[in-house]
């Protein structure tokens, strides 16, 4: 959808050629939620944590028309560990709320499918209650209960996190065919479990359909989002090599859904996905790199984007006495069929991506993407390929005894 030019855009980059001139550096977390390790506890179980993060989007040729935008991202969280406080042993309390003033260079001017940056939201500001929910850890198993991000536990590739490509942290076969699927900027109530068994980890969950209104028909009265995954741990030569394999399934049954966020006449589909990765130290280097892969076999009326392929390098550490600059390279592609038919186009985005601490607990990220067949578009209809360049800077804060 096309989103108006707001007021605060020329704060945000006047905020980022202020920092950029001034030279900083920190390692942020992979995904668009504050990672429950971050949370240290500070004063009787207690700990607060916020992240903040600023971004200058430019298209630079093709796509729908040059031009630029920014985005601005605020994550504060505050957790509670029950051990810690003097309770029971393994519970955690987490409540977190986001605020986000979004550009939207996809739907203006890049034109693409996929989506260039992982900060941006459908909506020009929004400001939310992001998650609320308790974990409980009981030896090999853990439950999680309350409002929740999925996608914080599923289709999680963590060579890929800081690529800004959005879809390197879920796959198009998802949010591309399930608008308002609960993962960043929406959570939804749910419930989810894992257990562990030396290298296996086996996670599973249920959450409410609609990510935009959690609260307006909780416990799946209008529909519910099931997840199911296997994570396997295997030491190969100097490094360690993770496989992933999972499937979702969205039903959906009430009239508010089925009108408002269904894809045709059917709207419950499914479908399947996978990751590999293999991480590995050389010359006082970490090295790693990834292979995704998605699929949504169901009728291009409900799933059109019906299949997707991702691939990457990552290298940290690579420069001296920087321990956090991070090179990363990414290859992604997205098959979008046309109603009708099983045929279809492609969109391919090639990036590369730099991030470099600067000074305690800041840091400041580039990234350079090339758009192949924007929209995936089929022949008659394309859109010209699209150049883009993104400038990022973050901010970690959190709470220290």
């Amino acid at each position: 959808m096309s989103q108006p030019q707001h007021r605060y855009r020329p704060l945000l980059l006047g905020a980022m050629l202020f920092f950029a001139g001034i030279t900083p550096a920190w390692a942020a977390s992979s995904g668009q939620s504050i990672p429950e390790e971050a949370h240290q506890y500070w004063w009787r179980g207690i700990s607060l944590v916020m992240h903040g993060q600023v971004e200058g989007i430019a298209n630079l040729s093709g796509g729908i028309r040059t031009g630029t935008t920014a985005t601005g991202l605020w994550k504060g969280g505050l957790a509670l560990h029950t051990g810690k406080a003097g309770w029971w042993q393994g519970g955690l309390f987490v409540v977190e709320g986001l605020a986000a003033d979004s550009g939207n260079p996809d739907g203006l001017y890049v034109g693409d499918l996929q989506g260039v940056s992982n900060l941006t939201t459908p909506y020009p500001h929004i400001a939310r209650l992001y998650k609320a929910y308790y974990r409980q850890n009981l030896g090999n198993y853990t439950l999680r209960l309350g409002l929740i991000n999925p996608n914080d536990y599923f289709n999680v590739t963590g060579v890929a996190g800081e690529l800004f490509n959005a879809s390197y942290g879920i796959y198009p076969t998802i949010t591309a065919n399930i608008p308002f699927t609960p993962t960043y900027p929406y959570s939804s109530l749910g419930v989810m479990a894992s257990a562990s068994w030396g290298n296996t980890t086996v996670l599973v969950g249920a959450f409410d359909a609609d990510g935009v209104h959690p609260f307006r028909a909780p416990w799946g009265r209008d529909g519910m989002m099931y997840y199911g995954e296997v994570d396997q741990s295997i030491p190969i030569g100097p490094g360690t090599a993770m496989l992933k394999a999972g499937g979702y399934y969205n039903h959906i049954y009430g009239p508010y859904l089925t009108q408002n966020i269904g894809i045709g006449a059917s709207a419950s589909q499914g479908g399947f996905y996978g990751t590999a990765e293999y991480r590995w130290k050389a010359d006082q280097m970490n090295w790693g790199i990834f292979l995704q892969g998605g699929g949504a076999p169901n009728t291009a009326v409900v799933s059109p984007v019906n299949a997707y392929l991702g691939a990457g390098l990552r290298l940290r550490h690579f420069i001296p006495d920087s321990p956090g600059s991070t090179l990363s390279l990414g290859m992604d592609r997205a098959w979008q069929r046309q109603t009708g038919s099983n045929m279809g186009a492609a969109e391919t985005s090639l990036e590369v991506n730099f991030k470099q601490p600067v000074f305690k607990d800041f840091y400041i990220q580039p990234d350079l993407q090339y758009i192949v067949n924007p929209g995936a578009n089929g022949p008659g209809n394309t859109i010209p390929n699209a150049f883009v360049a993104i400038i990022r800077l973050g901010w970690h804060y959190h709470l220290q005894g």
